[in-house]
């Protein structure tokens, strides 16, 4: 038996938001921690014109000083705040099924009203297990496209987002961030330092430590450290690892490898060093100055905001010259960040 159009449009709809359903907050994959962190904080974006606006605290203007008896005062007139505005944009995928394929499994499309025809039990199981494949697809694609888009530092598309990669860059001394430029602006730099020599004994734990006190200094601790597998392997090599066994009368056992999927089991300060699998598909991807599998990310996640309006999900009517079932995606997103000094990168050489 066939299956009209428009019940068809309902079974991709039904199977597509059954794939999505709560997938901004509890349905990432741990291979994506970037992604799984920017969502565990996620905001919910109501719409702007153009811009999300961040208001920041540029400076305290002080005006201290020493008086005694009739000395007068200074007083000065402060301007204190900026605003830095981040452009969101729309991210969309979308896929089609042409009517051929799926007659060819065994699915035949009438062009009808909704509950005309009836598929037979095998054809339904066949025609589900045909949409299973295609939308997990989509999903896994999209999350995974919009993982490595906000790596990246938005001079890739017109109208991509600014990524992890301006935000907070390798060289922080140039470059127009939220309407703000960093050659001016000093408060707006995070700490950056690259080309580290991690063969030297304890200079890459000594250089950590100097970019963690410029993060507390400018707004508390890192939370968040996400690293490239280089840098996670000379750190494991070359820095202090103390162990302490508090199973003096069990059996020793003797493990190289540390941690769990991405968790490293190696930390700095207390936070874990979290392996990112995207760093490796970046270098494929951009051939960078600075190899992303090089890089150690030292994140404030207090000051970085990622908003989406959710997932939308839309089955547009056919063109009237295919023959075609097709769905689509779309979010609306925008990355932000309020202080850039509360962030680091390093790089070794």
């Amino acid at each position: 038996m066939p299956i009209s159009n428009a019940d068809l449009q309902e079974l991709a709809k039904v199977s597509l938001d059954d794939y999505l359903r709560n997938i901004p907050i509890s349905q990432i994959a741990t291979e994506r921690p970037l992604l799984k962190k920017l969502m565990s904080g996620r905001k919910q974006f109501l719409g702007a014109k153009q811009n999300v606006v961040e208001n920041i605290r540029k400076t305290h203007g002080s005006n201290f000083g020493w008086a005694y008896g009739e000395e007068a005062v200074i007083f000065n007139k402060r301007n204190t705040t900026e605003q830095a505005a981040f452009p969101w944009r729309r991210a969309v995928d979308g896929l089609y099924l042409d009517y051929d394929r799926l007659f060819g499994n065994g699915i035949k499309v009438r062009e009808g009203g909704r509950g005309e025809f009836k598929l037979e039990q095998n054809e339904k199981v066949q025609l589900v297990n045909l949409l299973d494949e295609q939308m997990e697809s989509l999903k896994e694609g999209f999350m995974g496209s919009l993982d490595l888009e906000l790596h990246r530092s938005g001079t890739q598309d017109v109208d991509a987002i600014a990524g992890l990669d301006t935000l907070i860059s390798i060289a922080p001394a140039i470059g127009v961030i939220g309407g703000l430029d960093r050659a001016t602006a000093l408060y707006w730099r995070n700490y950056a330092e690259t080309g580290i020599v991690s063969t030297t004994a304890g200079l890459l734990a000594e250089r950590m430590e100097l970019a963690w006190r410029r993060c507390i200094k400018n707004g508390g601790s890192p939370d968040f450290i996400l690293a490239g597998g280089k840098f996670i392997d000379s750190y494991r090599k070359n820095g202090v690892v103390m162990t302490n066994n508090a199973e003096s009368g069990s059996v020793k056992r003797i493990d190289a490898g540390t941690g769990t999927g991405v968790n490293t089991g190696l930390y700095f300060k207390g936070v874990e060093i979290i392996w990112d699998p995207q760093f490796e598909e970046l270098d494929a991807l951009e051939t960078p100055l600075v190899a992303w599998e090089k890089r150690c990310y030292f994140l404030n996640t207090k000051h970085i905001k990622y908003r989406d309006d959710d997932m939308d999900i839309v089955t547009p009517i056919r063109p009237h010259d295919v023959l075609a079932m097709y769905a689509m995606v779309n979010l609306r997103a925008a990355l932000s960040i309020n202080r850039g000094n509360a962030q680091a990168v390093l790089a070794i050489a």
